[in-house]
């Protein structure tokens, strides 16, 4: 009887946030919908919910509720290396329920001191959990003292499963939000027209270019059928090339008139799996030109036609490799690692230290082909990024840089010697970036090394301002240093990975520098070399100080 009362006490209150919590919404809201009921069911005088920040390294105040405007609490912003309630129930993702000051007291006798607030009568501390990974904490404050029911204690855990799981639902939609997005501005930024079309023939998206391109507002032509808009393209080439790219689901490309613009263009059409997407370009200057060129020696206009094939191979490959890369293994990724959580979970208690391994290397191995992916991504930005050149201080980058991996150091004692560096003309941001790759690179090398040492030096020589960046860690044969900086051959770079762009990519943006990049072998460790062109007599003179 006593169980049936305590599951039931409470039910119309968590009916009540149940549906609340219906609708996606932000952090704030979420946590203001769990601590209404939290506070008032139980005779709580206020509240709060703290987060744990991206890096895991950080505990956040996200909201609270009944204290005074500006009052200091017990339940404050600061590192997760506390000792702490808060800190605590996330630590053990057990709850923690004070039913008077002294048992808080007891517990945490410089609590008070070390925060600068008087603490509470009596409180509740709630971890949110969800998946055996804890979010943050749910907390509540007594004016007296208070007895801490079954009936309460089970609502409040309650309270924390709906808030981890409507917290992990606003993460979730954010993170798509933010991929189309993403997805929206790269369709929008590139000089190709673009549009994609269902199985019907229906318009699904057109972006600017091929609005432009057609003279018709994209609004005009969204889901309607592509051979009604632009009957005249009906048997036309392009038509029978979208039929058969339709039909056998293989990449088409041709160079044609286009029926619709009257003039020539470049198509590529790809299938997907809801239609088909084309990427199509005006060429009526390049074909003109072609044309004026037809007096050449056959043996010229022979070069240049296969120049120009080979440019445009190689681009729509590119084109077509990222798109079935981030299509054909972006959701088997995804699929990997839920699927062997499942199993995982599914056989908890029957399997041994062995097969756990064998799922940690799995969903290990799955997270380095979403990096792999990442790096694609990133090369496609950084390839359309046009360079925003200004002079730079390598002195401060480098700090800037050094700043930023520090706290991924964590426990880790680095020896940094950095000498005087010059100045170059530079895009601050890919530069920055740059540095930030080569000098994680250098850290990861380190990992396992005694007395780990990175040494960083610059020097004018020449027409070229020269970086090196030496560390004592693994080192490289010869024909590793060969090819650290090629595609999908550098490694992985484990070392505040989901910050980094890949050695590949990092050698692109040194190379549109006008730059070097190379690696070179040592007995111990390796050495990195940045070479960048000496523009700094270029600038005014009043910008060199």
């Amino acid at each position: 009887m006593a169980q049936i009362q305590s599951s039931t006490l409470f039910s119309d209150e968590l009916l009540a946030v149940g549906r609340a919590l219906g609708p996606i919404q932000p952090q704030q809201d979420v946590s203001d919908i769990i601590l209404r009921p939290a506070i008032s069911s139980l005779g709580a005088v206020a509240g709060a919910v703290l987060l744990i920040n991206l890096r895991r390294d950080w505990l956040n105040l996200i909201a609270r509720q009944g204290y005074e405007q500006h009052a200091k609490t017990i339940w404050q912003d600061g590192p997760l290396d506390r000792h702490v309630p808060a800190i605590e129930a996330i630590r053990t993702q057990q709850p923690l329920f004070f039913e008077h000051s002294e048992q808080l007291k007891q517990l945490y006798p410089s609590l008070e001191q070390d925060t600068g607030a008087i603490g509470p009568v009596a409180s509740a501390v709630l971890p949110i959990v969800l998946e055996d990974q804890s979010l943050g904490v749910l907390v509540l404050d007594f004016r007296e003292p208070h007895v801490f029911t079954p009936a309460e204690k089970q609502f409040l855990v309650t309270l924390a499963v709906q808030c981890a799981v409507a917290l992990d639902r606003t993460t979730q939609h954010a993170r798509l939000l933010q991929q189309h997005e993403w997805e929206m501005e790269v369709l929008e930024s590139i000089s190709d027209a673009f549009y994609a079309v269902d199985e019907g023939w229906r318009f699904t998206y057109i972006n600017r270019r091929a609005e432009e391109l057609w003279q018709r507002r994209r609004e005009d032509l969204l889901g309607k059928v592509y051979w009604e808009e632009f009957p005249q393209a009906l048997g036309s080439e392009p038509y029978l090339a979208h039929l058969r790219a339709a039909r056998e689901r293989q990449v088409v490309r041709l160079e044609t008139r286009s029926p619709v613009l009257g003039s020539w263009i470049s198509i590529s059409i790809f299938p997907t799996a809801r239609g088909l997407s084309v990427y199509f370009s005006d060429i009526s200057e390049r074909k003109a030109l072609e044309a004026k060129a037809s007096d050449l020696t056959s043996t010229l206009e022979r070069r240049v036609a296969e120049r120009t094939r080979d440019l445009q191979d190689l681009n729509a490959q590119l084109r077509a490799y990222a798109i079935s890369i981030a299509r054909d293994l972006s959701e088997p990724v995804r699929r990997v690692n839920v699927f062997v959580g499942l199993l995982e979970k599914r056989l908890a208690g029957q399997i041994d230290q062995r097969v756990r391994q064998i799922f940690s290397q799995v969903r290990q191995e799955a997270r380095h082909v979403a990096d792999r992916l990442d790096e694609l991504r990133h090369l496609a930005v950084l390839e359309r990024r046009d360079l925003r050149e200004e002079p730079l201080s390598l002195d401060q980058l480098i700090v800037q840089v050094r700043s930023d991996l520090e706290p991924l150091l964590k426990a880790r004692k680095v020896r940094w010697m950095i000498g005087k560096l010059p100045g170059v003309l530079g895009d601050a941001l890919l530069l920055r970036l740059v540095f930030a790759e080569v000098l994680a690179f250098a850290l990861d090398a380190m990992q396992d090394g005694e007395a780990p040492t990175l040494e960083i030096a610059g020097e004018v020589r020449g027409d070229q301002v020269m970086v090196s960046i030496q560390h004592n860690g693994a080192a490289l044969t010869p024909e590793q240093a060969e090819r650290v900086f090629d595609v999908f051959q550098g490694g992985p770079v484990q070392f505040g990975a989901e910050d980094r762009i890949g050695l590949a990519n990092v050698r692109r943006i040194i190379t549109r520098h006008g730059g070097q990049i190379w690696a070179e072998s040592r007995p111990q460790g390796a050495t990195l070399v940045v070479a960048l062109p000496d523009r700094w007599n270029e600038l005014p003179k009043h910008l060199h100080e």
